[in-house]
């Protein structure tokens, strides 16, 4: 029996993946960067953040992401200076984001969403957001890598 299972290996082998599909090798088209693994790339740092408000006004600002164990502590600065403070979860090529600020309408939090991108100068979160009170719609945000936190920073 040891004998024929043997046998049936090697010839898988000898005939090569189109025999079995579990030995298929899987190839990239050649203007597709693959993802990046999952959970390979640590994601600390500061990046550069671009978005859009519901009535049209454009935001820059300044993010950034620490991890701490299996979680982020991610932290936006932008326009005239407005901080948001959150928390965040990876899974995969994905991060949400769950934040809120102190404003003189009150306390307004919000979620955010993004796709983890992998480009030759870093990650790339490409996403969107909602907050409440708000319009009730979602809006684009896009946070580029900027640089590696120093150690002093942790």
């Amino acid at each position: 029996m040891y004998g024929s299972l043997f046998v049936l290996l090697s010839a898988f082998e000898i005939i090569g993946a189109s025999a079995n599909p579990f030995l298929e090798k899987k190839s990239t088209p050649p203007n597709v960067r693959p993802l990046v693994e999952p959970e390979l790339v640590d994601l600390t740092g500061y990046y550069t953040c671009k978005g859009e408000e519901a009535g049209g006004k454009k935001y820059t600002g300044i993010v950034t992401l620490i991890k701490k164990n299996d979680v982020y502590l991610i932290s936006w600065v932008v326009g005239t200076g407005s901080n948001f403070n959150g928390i965040a979860i990876r899974q995969g090529n994905q991060l949400a984001a769950s934040w809120s600020i102190t404003t003189e309408r009150g306390l307004v939090r919000g979620v955010n969403l993004y796709r983890i991108e992998s480009t030759s100068s870093g990650p790339r979160l490409i996403g969107r957001w909602s907050s409440v009170p708000g319009p009730g719609v979602q809006q684009n945000e896009m946070l580029a890598f900027l640089k590696k936190l120093d150690k002093d920073d942790d």
